[in-house]
């Protein structure tokens, strides 16, 4: 079977569906009737965290989604900023007096608004939206210089990234942010225990009893075995053409 210290050199995903299929196939061949009931319950702990370490990870890229649509409610935040600047300059009063009137309101809230942190700016947004939505002299500045659908912009953007934010919290809080590389050295431990017990009753086995666990574990144990040994050829020998084929840069290209 594959030794902790090979189990050690596969890739997070690889590790996890080793120890997965370990459990899948001690479980069907009935380990309560193997006295290993113990050590494969604790493999099936140790997966089932494992596999949390996993969702944690891909919801990890909530953080992806959340940079983009921080960028999002940046992006109207400016333009409708730029929208009020630019009104500033209109041959009609009434739409210099609104631009005025709104960018004044805007800056109120700090003139770096998309550089506030996330809870900062979300909880900025939803008090601009608030006047826009309840100060009758905002609302109709925004009228009668175009604006209100951008205001309105502001409020789905911002809405969307409060979702999605929310949706990170869950899903960190769920997985109490155990990370693989935490878990990794005890999971190798509960393998290792697995193994020691099914070796010593494999030992004294003069019946055939574990026979076909040991050829199932064994054949699963030389595919991986294969994985890291293909791997590691293939490191070893890209290291020894560049050794090979490399020029010594400081007789070439001087610093």
């Amino acid at each position: 079977m594959l030794t902790s210290y090979t189990l050690g050199k596969l890739f997070k995903e690889e590790f996890i569906e080793f120890l997965r299929s370990i459990k899948d196939i001690c479980i069907k061949n009935h380990p309560e009737q193997l006295n290993i009931q113990l050590q494969v319950d604790t493999i099936v702990t140790i997966v089932d965290k494992l596999d949390d370490t996993l969702v944690y990870e891909r919801e990890s890229n909530f953080t992806k989604i959340l940079e983009q649509l921080d960028l999002e409610r940046d992006d109207v935040i400016t333009g409708i900023k730029h929208g009020f600047l630019m009104n500033l300059y209109h041959d009609d009063p009434a739409h210099k007096d609104a631009a005025r009137l709104l960018l004044d309101h805007l800056e109120g809230y700090g003139k770096r608004i998309i550089k506030l942190n996330y809870e900062a700016e979300s909880t900025v947004l939803i008090n601009i939206m608030q006047d826009y939505k309840t100060n009758d002299h905002l609302k109709m500045a925004l009228k009668t210089v175009d604006l209100w659908d951008w205001a309105q912009r502001i409020d789905r953007t911002n809405t969307a990234f409060r979702v999605q934010y929310r949706k990170r919290i869950t899903a960190e809080s769920a997985t109490e942010n155990i990370s693989f590389s935490t878990l990794k050295p005890t999971a190798i431990k509960v393998y290792d225990k697995l193994v020691h017990r099914l070796n010593a009753y494999i030992e004294i086995d003069d019946i055939g009893k574990y026979n076909t666990i040991k050829s199932e574990l064994d054949m699963l144990s030389d595919r991986y075995q294969q994985i890291v040994k293909k791997r590691t050829g293939t490191t070893t020998d890209q290291t020894a053409i560049e050794n090979t084929n490399s020029t010594n840069v400081e007789d070439t290209y001087p610093k």
